[in-house]
């Protein structure tokens, strides 16, 4: 990884990590969620009801593109600690620009419920930070809802 590539990195790592401090309070108006570690699965859990939440922020507004996309293995990681009983419910947070308001955040939600009618997946990722592609879970934007619905 070249030093370019190193400070897009450091970038998207305190974009996310600001964006996580922001949302803990908006996910906490429904569910009673704590930060997990930087090596843990997943953003936030909430240990009452055995669910975990991994937050994706983006740089774009919702409908951008077709599909958003996060790593796979999360998908795999997520759907191994249902199997398991680690966890009860596993809910990807998608915290898009608004469209009207790029400084603003609207905060969508997808839960894996174990089907992949509405995920297809691919090779790809981010070009800025490596030349490697990934595996990726890509979700139909349609199937995303507003986080205000979700109980």
């Amino acid at each position: 990884m070249n030093y370019s590539q190193k400070q897009q990195q450091r970038k998207d790592l305190t974009f996310g990590l600001f964006h996580e401090r922001k949302t803990i309070d908006i996910i906490n108006t429904k569910f009673d969620v704590k930060k997990l570690g930087t090596f843990d699965h997943f953003d936030f859990r909430d240990d009452t009801q055995k669910i975990d939440f991994e937050l994706k922020s983006r740089r774009i507004y919702k409908g951008q593109y077709p599909t958003i996309f996060f790593a796979k293995h999360k998908l795999i990681t997520g759907r191994k600690r249902k199997d398991n009983g680690e966890t009860n419910r596993v809910i990807y947070l998608f915290n898009f620009n608004n469209k009207d308001d790029p400084t603003q955040k609207d905060l969508y939600f997808w839960e894996d419920l174990g089907c992949d009618d509405d995920i297809t997946f691919s090779m790809g990722g981010n070009w800025k930070q490596t030349d490697k592609p990934k595996p990726l879970a890509n979700i139909n934007i349609n199937s995303l809802k507003p986080f205000i619905e979700c109980v």
